[in-house]
């Protein structure tokens, strides 16, 4: 299973490289948006964590979400931003969960983030360990 994940937080890609787990890896602050379908290209689950909002990337985010992969979408604080877990086309709760991944950072808990959707969102039942500070 691969996960694209778009952060604002090169923290995040860094702990998301060291991990182990198979991220294809992006900041959206540098990505335009004709990018997005290359990017998506073979992944399973897309995860966008955007620093400011909606507003910071609205045609990347747009064709993300447009794509029909499993999206979680959140906002680059530690506090979730509702506007932006609302687009996301996972559930709720789904998200939520991420964000406390993303929030604690470091290899391990993205290495668990990824088994985490793995199985929430497709099923797989890998097993996962929650969020460690």
């Amino acid at each position: 299973m691969r996960i694209l994940l778009l952060s604002t937080a090169d923290t995040d890609l860094l702990a998301a490289r060291a991990s182990g787990a198979d991220y294809r890896l992006a900041n959206p602050a540098r990505v335009a948006a004709d990018a997005v379908p290359a990017l998506l290209d073979g992944v399973d689950l897309a995860v966008v964590r955007l620093l400011g909002g909606r507003q910071a990337w609205p045609d990347g985010l747009a064709g993300v979400l447009g794509s029909g992969v499993p999206t979680v979408v959140l906002g680059g604080e530690s506090v979730p931003d509702a506007q932006l877990m609302a687009a996301s086309t996972v559930p709720s709760g789904v998200a939520t969960e991420a964000l406390g991944y993303l929030v604690e950072g470091g290899p391990e808990n993205l290495a668990q983030l990824a088994r985490f959707l793995s199985d929430t969102v497709l099923l797989t039942g890998e097993g996962f360990a929650p969020p460690t500070p």
